[in-house]
Formats: structure tokens, C-alpha cells, sequence
């Protein structure tokens, strides 16, 4: 097939649209997963009601669970009024969602390098790759499909503005960036993407004279500085909002920082060629990195910048492919460490996009001259469609409920101590309650300073009424959380049941000075302790 054939063109968007929808289309039969799923959606009584002036009210003004994305949260609220409960309608929203993206983002670089068909198979890429799997069949992660949906938007009309300069269409890329940040502040990076962009494919920085190339690189850094304030807007206030629940790591430091960093970027690129052994949490190590292991990655960092900078006179695509991948990964790389995962597989959404345009622009230039280029080309696509399309429905297997995502991952990692308590949680909700007993105490064995697998042991030997055990899981659980109101309810009934009135009683106090009890009824307290998910 010739790649400079204009004959199938009409027929690439939706051929990239129909197989991304076929590979992922199980999908919309799986289950919720209970972690976070049930934060965001089914068990979030904020949006129970759908979309009302309340809800939208709420969700501009609060950081619910340590984040400020209202667009996302009023997508589930809506999906809450459109299909209730029902899984199949959540998910698929997710689906149709990535589908757009995949369509949107083969539609902005084929408007922005004329190469339609190298613009394909970077969008089958991204459709395609195993490692996305996580964005779009984790309903909580809605964020991360809708704001890379504007995202795509936005890059299609600036680039529009790009050729006729209008007012209208800048406008309307600005629109978009911000609907992009208010469904999840990652897009922070994008205003330098935009300045990428001008240098290669649209070729806006292009002057024979140096001192041109100045002045025209300052006129294009002065034209985005609305989207740099908005920028600016979004980390200020996600900074806040994280500060104020108490999720700004405390005790790292700079060159650790640093450290950590370099590994998680050399570990995406490792699962980007290699994308096995999967997981909802990758937890961290219990010993640091090794300095010969971040030197390495640092060597290899260097190394792919330092040979995108050198070639940039004949492969220009180099340094916008691969900064494209260190910048957008920046805001969740780890200098700011939030949560207990090491890496993330949904991170990787927007950010090997790419890493995807080096690979296809690459192979393409290195075999331009050859005689056979579109066999090679064309063999390669089909392997590598067939290759991801079977990776991807394998992994969209485990993702089927939260017992098979939680096993699945358990199987992959090691000391996976969140994991461990929450798929003690669902057998404990299934009535598999030594099963419940092994993985909670096998949390605690990975982690014996974790706080809620105690408290979540407490209550599963209140409901076998072995009620001195549950005692000392409770205390237990106090011991590295002395503000946990839900471990002194736990005492509360344990005590009762005991019949030592008094010590309930003191522990009762101890809920009403702190005035735990606003957000902890008495009839919770009387009737159970409330078993905690760990959050990712």
C-alpha cells in the first residue's frame, strides 16, 4: 500500500474508531471497582441526585477526596441521572470518551503535519496500547479520558488558529484548556506542549535570521500567556486543596525527589515496550532505590535528550515526541509525591502520545528510501495492531471486578499491603470471612505500621464476636492513627459487648472532645466500626 495514497484516507477515522471501540468493548459488562469507584460514583450520596444547582454548586466548591476536578465529578452525576447505578452505562461513557480521543487526536496531527497516515497509526498507538486500559475501565477515572478529550480540542482548534491566526478559533482553544483543567489539573503543562508544537509540525519558529528566531520565539511564548495564567490558576489551587486534607508528603527531599523521579521515568518507558504484569497499585519498595539504579536512569534520560537535541536539524519530530513525554508527565512524576503508588499506568495517558510520534515519524524517516518501506510499514502496523488488541482485551479480563483486579494484581506485585486489605474488604462483604482474616493479616505483615488493615481486622472479629481480639486490633490501629474516630467506635462496641461499660464510656468521650462525633453518628458507633478501602 502506498502511504502517500490518497485513496483510503476517508476511510482511516473511522476504522481507528471502530477497532478501538471492538478491542474494548467487554467493557461496558464489567463491574465497579471498589477502590474509588464507590468514592466517586455509586456509593457518593453527593450525586445521588444527579445534576442539580446543589450538585454543581458542590462541585466547584469543594476538593472532594483531595481533588478539585468539577467537570469530572458533574460527568458522574450525570451519569448517575442518565443510567442510575447501572455499571454498563458509567463505563461505557468511559469508552465512548477514549474512542474520541483516539479519533480526535489522529484528526489534529493529520491537520498539523499533512501525514494522514503516519497520523493513524500514532492514534491506533494510543487506542491501542495496553497501558490505557486503566484510564478507561476505572469509572473514577473519568478524569483522565475527558480532560484528554478537551485536551485533543484544544490541540485541533490551536492548531486551526495556527494557520488563519483568529481571533475566534484562539478563543475557542482556550475554552476547551480550560474545561480541560477543571475535569483534572494534569493538563497544567500543556501552555509549553503549545510552544512544542510551534516548533514542530506546525513550524511556526521558522527564520533565516537568528535575531528573528528571538523575536518571533518571544511573540509566540507572549501569545499563550493567558493559557500560562490559567495554568498557574489550576496548580494553585490543587496545591491548596491537597494541603488542606493533608496529602503534601512530608520529610522527602530534594535529591530523593529527583531520584524517585528518574526510575518512574525509566520505568515508563520500560512498560511502554513492554507492557506486562499490570496492576491497579504498584507499591513502593521497602528499601530506596540503589544509586547505580538512578544513575541508570538518569544515563538513559540524558542520553534520549541529549540525541533529540543533536538531530534536530533532520528529525525535528524528536524533541517535540520526547519533551511531549518528560513535560506532561512532570505534574504526577513524583517531585510531589501524592499517594502510595510508586508509578501509575493511568499517567501514561496523554504523556506517550509522545513517545508514540517518535516511534512512527522515526521508523518512517529511516526507511525513506527503502524499496520495500511500504510492505515493512504495513506488516509492522498489522503485528502491532493484533499484538496491542490482544494485550489490551487481556488485560481488560482483570478488570471485570474487583476480586479479579485485586488477585490479578496481588499475582503481579510483592508486599502489596493496600491490595491485600482491600480484597480483605470484598471477601469480608462476601461472607468469606477467613479469607478476610488471611489479607488483612497479610497486610499487616507487608506493612505493620498500616493503620486501617488493623481497624479493618477490628471489625471482622466484631462480626465473628470475638470481641477481645477485635479490642486489640482496634488499639492496634490507634497505635499509628491516634486520630482514627472510626478505630474508637470500634472500642466502643467492642467494649459493650464486653460489658465494660466504663471503657466504652471513656472511649466515647474521647469521640465527643474531639468532636469526631459530627461526622460519626451514634447509631454507627452502637451498631459497628465502618471498614475503611485504602485510596490509590
Amino acid at each position: 500500500m502506498n502511504l502517500n495514497s490518497t485513496k483510503y484516507e476517508k476511510w482511516l477515522l473511522p476504522a481507528i474508531m471502530l477497532i478501538t471501540l471492538l478491542v474494548f468493548s467487554p467493557v461496558v459488562w464489567h463491574d465497579f471497582i471498589s477502590f474509588d469507584d464507590d468514592i466517586f460514583v455509586y456509593a457518593n450520596s453527593n450525586i445521588a441526585s444527579g445534576i442539580t444547582f446543589e450538585v454543581m454548586r458542590w462541585a466547584f466548591t469543594t476538593g472532594y477526596e483531595a481533588n478539585w476536578v468539577p467537570l469530572s465529578i458533574l460527568s458522574h452525576a450525570l451519569d448517575v441521572q442518565l443510567f442510575g447505578l447501572n455499571p454498563a452505562g458509567h463505563h461505557g461513557a468511559n469508552l465512548l470518551l477514549h474512542v474520541a480521543n483516539s479519533g480526535l487526536l489522529f484528526l489534529f496531527l493529520k491537520r498539523a503535519t499533512g501525514l494522514p497516515w503516519q497520523s493513524a497509526a500514532v492514534a491506533v498507538l494510543f487506542a491501542l496500547h495496553p497501558l490505557h486500559v486503566e484510564s478507561v475501565a476505572w469509572v473514577a477515572e473519568r478524569r483522565d479520558v475527558l480532560s484528554t478529550f478537551f485536551m485533543m480540542l484544544t490541540l485541533y482548534w490551536y492548531t486551526r488558529y495556527a494557520e488563519h491566526k483568529s481571533v475566534r478559533l484562539y478563543c475557542l482553544s482556550l475554552l476547551f484548556f480550560v474545561l480541560g483543567l477543571l475535569s483534572k489539573p494534569m493538563l497544567v503543562s500543556l501552555p509549553i506542549l503549545l510552544l512544542l508544537l510551534d516548533w514542530w509540525p506546525l513550524n511556526r519558529t521558522a527564520c533565516s535570521e537568528r535575531s528573528g528566531q528571538w523575536k518571533i520565539l518571544l511573540q509566540l511564548v507572549a501569545e499563550k500567556i493567558p493559557f500560562y495564567l490559567l495554568s498557574l490558576c489550576s496548580s494553585v489551587i490543587t496545591y491548596r486543596v491537597q494541603q488542606a486534607v493533608g496529602e503534601l508528603p512530608q520529610g522527602y527531599t530534594l535529591i530523593s525527589r529527583l531520584g524517585k523521579s528518574c526510575i518512574a521515568y525509566t520505568t515508563y518507558l520500560y512498560k511502554m515496550i513492554w507492557p506486562a504484569d499490570l496492576a491497579i497499585l504498584y507499591p513502593f519498595s521497602k528499601y530506596p532505590p540503589s544509586n547505580i539504579k538512578i544513575m541508570l536512569s538518569a544515563i538513559i534520560l540524558v542520553t534520549f535528550t541529549a540525541l533529540a537535541f543533536l538531530l534536530y536539524k533532520h528529525y525535528p519530530f524528536l524533541i517535540t515526541g520526547w519533551l511531549w513525554f518528560l513535560i506532561t508527565l512532570l505534574p504526577v512524576i513524583g517531585l510531589i509525591q501524592i499517594g502510595q503508588h510508586s508509578v501509575a499506568d493511568r499517567y501514561t495517558y496523554i504523556p506517550l502520545t509522545g513517545l508514540f510520534i517518535m516511534v512512527v515519524w522515526g521508523l518512517s524517516r529511516l526507511l525513506e528510501q527503502w524499496r520495500y518501506r511500504d510492505v515493512c510499514l504495513g506488516s509492522v502496523a498489522v503485528c502491532a495492531i493484533a499484538g496491542m488488541s490482544w494485550l489490551t482485551v487481556a488485560q481488560l479480563h482483570y478488570w471485570k471486578n474487583s476480586e479479579t483486579l485485586f488477585t490479578h494484581t496481588l499475582d503481579v506485585t510483592e508486599g502489596n499491603w493496600v491490595i491485600h486489605n482491600n480484597l480483605g474488604l470484598e471477601y469480608l462483604n462476601l461472607g468469606r470471612v477467613d479469607d478476610a482474616f488471611r489479607h488483612f493479616n497479610l497486610s499487616i505483615q507487608a506493612k505493620p505500621s498500616y493503620s486501617l488493615a488493623y481497624l479493618n481486622l477490628g471489625a471482622a472479629y466484631l462480626t465473628t464476636k470475638e470481641y477481645e481480639k477485635a479490642v486489640d486490633a482496634f488499639k492496634w490501629s490507634l497505635q499509628f492513627d491516634r486520630n482514627s474516630p472510626k478505630a474508637r467506635g470500634g472500642l466502643v462496641v467492642a467494649y459493650l459487648a464486653l460489658g465494660k461499660r466504663e471503657l466504652a464510656v471513656a472511649e466515647y468521650k474521647v469521640l465527643e472532645e474531639s468532636g469526631a462525633l459530627n461526622a460519626m453518628s451514634l447509631s454507627d458507633i452502637l451498631n459497628a466500626a465502618t471498614v475503611v478501602k485504602a485510596k490509590p
